[in-house]
This record gives C-alpha cells, sequence and structure tokens, in this order.
C-alpha cells in the first residue's frame, strides 16, 4: 500500500526586528494578481517551465520582532496543528536571542521547520553555526541586502523539501507499522537464528585461533630447527664438562646453571609447538587425579611458602584419553598463572571432578559442547583480571609482566594443548578478588595404571660399531662426532647426503648405522638418503634425527622417539643410548611384524 502524499505547506514565518523587512518579505512572498509576473519568472527559472498563466501561487506569510516572539507563534503553530515549513529570521535581534539561539530554540520543538538566516555581517562563518546548532541540512544564510527572486526561490525550494520530508515520514511510519505487524511472526525466527548465530561465533573463533594458531606454526617451524641445534650444542658440551667431574665447586655450579637455562630455552620452543599444534599428542588411557596428585610436592615448591595450596580431588578415579606430560603442563601453567597473580601471598585451589555439560551450556559457550567431561579448576585469590586483559589472555605473546619476567606463552599453550585434546577451558573473573580458570577435557573408561615420575638411570653404554653421522649443523656435528668416538665407536661425518653417498662408496661395507639429520642442504633429505643406503644394504640399522617437528615433516617414514629418532636438542648420554639401543635391536623388524599383526 503506497503511503499518502504530504500536503503542500505554504506558511512562512518572518522574525525581523525592522518593520520594513516584514513589507518586504510580503510584498515577495504575497504578491497580488497584478504583480504575479516576478512570481511567475521564479517558477519558471525552479521548476524549468514556461511562464505562461498568471495564477495566485502567494503564501501565507506571518511576522515576529523577536526570537521569543517567533518561537511563541511557532508553538502556537503545531497546537494548531498548521506549522510552519520556513522561518526567515535576522541574525541580530538587539535585545533578545540572535538568529543562531533563535533556530536552536524552534527546531527544540519543531526539528522539521527550514530556517533561513537572514544577516548583513559575518557574524559568524558557516563551520561556527553548524558547530553551535549540529545541523546543517535544514539551515541556509541569506545575505542582506536579498535579491527578490533568490528569496522566491528559497520559499519555493524549503516548502517543497519540507512537504517531502514529511512526505518521507509518513512512508517510513507506514514501514515501522508494517515491522510492528509482522513482529510476531519473526519471534520464531529470532530464536533459531540465536542458535545459529551462537554457531556461527563457535565458528568464527575456532577459525580466528586456528589462523593464529597456523601463523605461529610457521614461526615455530621456521625458529625450531635451528635453535635446537643451539640447544643440542649448549647442553651436549655442558653435560660432557660436568661428566668430567674435575672443576672446583663454582665452576661445576656455572655449568649447571647453563645447562639449566639450555633446558629452560627448549621448553620454550615446545611451548610454542604445543599451542601451535606442531608437536604430536602421544595420548593413553590414565587417571587426571594422578597426575595432579604427582604434582602435588612440585607444585608447593614452585608456588612458595606464602601461598596455601589446597588440592580437592574427586573421590573416584578421573579417567581421560590424553597426552600425560601435556596435562601437567596445562596443570603447572595455570598453577604459575595463579601464583603470579598473588605476588603478596593467598590461597590456590585445586579441585576436581567429573561432570556432564547440558545442551544449554554448550549452546552458551562457542567452545563447549555436551557429554561427559572431567573438569578441573586452579582458583587464586589475587587481584582478579583486568576487563581489557580478557579478550587477549589467551594470544601468543600477550602478557602483563614485565620485560623479562614472561614470555606471553602460558595460557597460550593452556588453549593449544587443549584444543588437541577436544576441550576447552572458561574463566570466571572476579576484579579485586581472584580469578578461577575451569579446563574441560572428555571423560574416557579405564586408566593404564599409576603414573611414574620417578625417572630410572641408565649407564652411559659404549660400542665399537661403525657409525655414519651425517650433520649439516658443523656444531652439532662436532660434538655429535666426538662424543661417539669417546664412547668407542668409529665414526665416518658427512654433511650433506652427497658426501654420504661419496663416502658410502668408499666404507659402505663397514658401516652398520645410519644416524641423519632429516632436513639438509642439497636434493637430498635424511629420509632419502635412508632409502639409498639401504637399498644397498637391507641390514642397515638408521636413526633420523632432527629440531623441526616430526608432524611438520609429513615425513612418510614412521618415527618412534628412543627407537629409530631422537630429537633436538638431545643430551649426549641419550644419543648413546638410542644408538646402542638401535644397534642391538632390530626395530624395523618388530615394526614389519607389528603391522602384519594389526
Amino acid at each position: 500500500m503506497n503511503a499518502p502524499l504530504a500536503q503542500a505547506n505554504r506558511r512562512i514565518l518572518v522574525i525581523d526586528d525592522n518593520r520594513a523587512i516584514h513589507s518586504d518579505f510580503k510584498k515577495i512572498l504575497c504578491p497580488t494578481l497584478k504583480d504575479n509576473s516576478v512570481l511567475d519568472q521564479a517558477e519558471s527559472e525552479i521548476f524549468g517551465t514556461a511562464a505562461a498563466v498568471a495564477s495566485p501561487t502567494g503564501f501565507n506569510v506571518d511576522v515576529a520582532f523577536q526570537g521569543r516572539d517567533g518561537f511563541a507563534m511557532v508553538q502556537q503553530a503545531l497546537d494548531a496543528a498548521q506549522p510552519y515549513s520556513v522561518v526567515f529570521t535576522d541574525m541580530r535581534m538587539p535585545p533578545g536571542w540572535d538568529g543562531i539561539e533563535t533556530a536552536a530554540k524552534i527546531w527544540s520543538i519543531a526539528p522539521d521547520t527550514q530556517i533561513v538566516i537572514c544577516t548583513a555581517y559575518s557574524d559568524y562563518s558557516w563551520d561556527e553555526m553548524v558547530a553551535k546548532l549540529g545541523i546543517s541540512d535544514r539551515m541556509v544564510i541569506l545575505k542582506k541586502p536579498f535579491d527578490n527572486v533568490e528569496v522566491i526561490q528559497l520559499a519555493h525550494a524549503l516548502a517543497e523539501k519540507w512537504r517531502l520530508r514529511q512526505e518521507s515520514q509518513l512512508k517510513m511510519e507506514q514501514m515501522t507499522a508494517m515491522v510492528a505487524a509482522r513482529t510476531t511472526e519473526l519471534e520464531a525466527a529470532n530464536k533459531q537464528l540465536k542458535v545459529e548465530m551462537a554457531e556461527r561465533e563457535r565458528t568464527q573463533e575456532a577459525l580466528r585461533q586456528s589462523q593464529k594458531m597456523e601463523a605461529l606454526g610457521q614461526l615455530a617451524g621456521g625458529i625450531a630447527h635451528d635453535f635446537n641445534n643451539l640447544l643440542t650444542v649448549i647442553r651436549g658440551y655442558v653435560d660432557c664438562l660436568v661428566s668430567e667431574d674435575k672443576y672446583p665447586p663454582e665452576t661445576l655450579q656455572a655449568l649447571q646453571e647453563i645447562g639449566l637455562a639450555a633446558d629452560r630455552a627448549a621448553k620454550l620452543t615446545s611451548q610454542i609447538l604445543l599451542f601451535s599444534r606442531k608437536k604430536r599428542v602421544q595420548p593413553q588411557n590414565l587417571d587426571l587425579n594422578q597426575v595432579i596428585v604427582s604434582l602435588g610436592k612440585m607444585l608447593d615448591r614452585l608456588i612458595g611458602e606464602n601461598i596455601a595450596l589446597e588440592i580437592d580431588c574427586a573421590h573416584a578415579p578421573l579417567p581421560v584419553h590424553a597426552d600425560p606430560v601435556m596435562m601437567e603442563q596445562v596443570i603447572l601453567n595455570l598453577v604459575m598463572n595463579g601464583r603470579d597473580a598473588m605476588p603478596q601471598g593467598g590461597h590456590l585451589a585445586i579441585q576436581s571432578r567429573e561432570i556432564h555439560v547440558p545442551e544449554q551450556k554448550a549452546i552458551k559457550n562457542p567452545q563447549a559442547r555436551p557429554g561427559r567431561f572431567a573438569c578441573v579448576s586452579v582458583t587464586d585469590t589475587g587481584s582478579g583480571i583486568a576487563p581489557s586483559v580478557l579478550p587477549h589472555l589467551f594470544d601468543p605473546f600477550f602478557t602483563t609482566k614485565e620485560p623479562g619476567k614472561g614470555t606471553g606463552l602460558g595460557l597460550s599453550t593452556v588453549y593449544g594443548i587443549l584444543q588437541q585434546h577436544q576441550g576447552w577451558i572458561e574463566v570466571e573473573n572476579q576484579a579485586g578478588r581472584g580469578a578461577k580458570f575451569t579446563f574441560f577435557v572428555p571423560a574416557n573408561g579405564a586408566t593404564n595404571g599409576h603414573l611414574h615420575d620417578t625417572p630410572i638411570k641408565v649407564e652411559v653404554p659404549c660400542g665399537t660399531e661403525t657409525i655414519l653421522l651425517v650433520e649439516d649443523d658443523p656444531t652439532v656435528h662436532k660434538l655429535a662426532c666426538g662424543f661417539l668416538r669417546r664412547q668407542g665407536y668409529t665414526v665416518f661425518a658427512a654433511s650433506s647426503g652427497q658426501e654420504a653417498l661419496a663416502l658410502w662408496s668408499q666404507r659402505g661395507g663397514e658401516i652398520d648405522l645410519l644416524l641423519t639429520d632429516m632436513v639438509m642442504p642439497g636434493k637430498i633429505s635424511g629420509r632419502e638418503l635412508a632409502e639409498m643406503l639401504k637399498a644397498r644394504d637391507k641390514d642397515l640399522k638408521v636413526i633420523y634425527t632432527t629440531g623441526y617437528s616430526i608432524d611438520a615433516l609429513n615425513s612418510k617414514v614412521h618415527l618412534e622417539e628412543g627407537k629409530n629418532f631422537i630429537a633436538k636438542p638431545y643430551s649426549p648420554e641419550k644419543l648413546a643410548q638410542i644408538v646402542r639401543h638401535r644397534l642391538d635391536i632390530d626395530f624395523d623388524t618388530q615394526l614389519v611384524a607389528n603391522t602384519n599383526g594389526n
């Protein structure tokens, strides 16, 4: 249905303290029949038609001497439902309101009124007027002395503009009525839309986080190789020096500190790989309560004496299928985060339980989903989290700590690990009273027994076999070569696949084991080199190593840590153990047998 057309409004109010001006406006805008030529000419110029027929086209003009009087007349016209479409007001009308104040007052009760400010002076610039009034689309400036045709043109144009504005408002009112009439029909659709929007938000949040992790994963892959090569050298030489046991206590302590620093650097790289999902998850059935309890003593040492630790685990086992090392990392990072929030001391509580997440909660939280979950919360009594920090809490490298005090990887690591385990984390914040972090991982069936957190000491083995070492990093090359020779092995060394092939052509019959980096310069990778040499000697044993994540390499070779693969950074002792183990046990035969059995 079309909206009704707004009626023409030819009522004009002139506000000026000069009677002569009133008379001029009436002569111009209210002509007699015999004086219609000026008006006809004006209409011709405005509408582009010939002024052939003379007709009375004048306006109804009322006058006022001051702004207050004019304001009162506008109010009366509104009350009578006969509003003015156009107001011509003088700028200077002493005493009382000037033109700017008069316009502001009129617009406060009749906002659609078109106003022409008449002035012979440069009282205000256009920008100053707009700044004072805040409106420019219903205001025009007319300089005195004004031209009669210009006044007529303004009157016609602004009156028509007023009419079109009313017509637009009528149409808008009609549309509003139509929308209101359909509100009931849309309620059901709105409910469905909310569900879809929640799902969309969940998907978008997952996409944003995935993009962050992907970008960081690319960064991690780029730096991990070289960084881990450096750490291999640092840790290797420190371990060699410490094992000699010939240094005074202060030197030995300094060496141990270097070793600890290298360990921390290695963990930093590991954290980057964790939350960028570039580190392989090794899940197993375990009791999450046992993970928490086994960390108890370590947590006491980490948080210090000024923080009281309370651990409240569920009486029944809390079975999950997860990587135990990664679960420890999650709990440790949350506890350390809570500790840092309480520099003056406080209370830290860890609670575990199994819960059922209903469909309603899953809808409210974009990351949650319904089902049975193991739930662990870490609560501190610190100062809470600033609202500006909350949106960035799990962003990589975001930290509120001073430079050098934190990496911004702790909570990012937690987020990445839980994503890998199909879980999520929630935060409850109470400003000035602390924060509560609660994470959820899917509950599972039976566990595989107790976790062993006491390392078994193994003596560094020796041997007399011949090893072909292929390593492109000269410092790692020198370290590994020197250590293996000290353990009694004969070592042929090459820095690329091409050099290794040349060595094999000369000494291949003597070589018992190939120890090769997987990523090397040139056209031959470690995997390709191993395939070439095993084609010549099927009994050749192979150990792979790399500073990259295994998953990032997309290797077609089945790699198993401690059997045919050793990750950088590694210690000389671990290197000796895997070399001895690989030489003594035919891992390839075991792998083929297991594959056939499956």
